[in-house]
């Protein structure tokens, strides 16, 4: 049996909402609630830039 564990990406409309709430809340608890939820799914901040990227939402 292999012990790899898969992550499995979040659904993109998910990272999209998280994304504009990081961008557009409307006050600082709901982005920092943003921020944690999109560092919990992808690890860095380099991990949901690239994620970003290739789901065209940042260039």
């Amino acid at each position: 049996m292999d012990d790899k564990v898969i992550q499995e990406e979040p659904p993109l409309v998910l990272v999209q909402t998280w994304y504009e709430l990081l961008l557009n809340g409307e006050d600082k608890q709901s982005r920092r609630h943003a921020e944690k939820m999109l560092m919990g799914a992808f690890g860095t901040q380099e991990a949901v830039a690239n994620y970003l990227k290739k789901h065209n939402i940042i260039e």
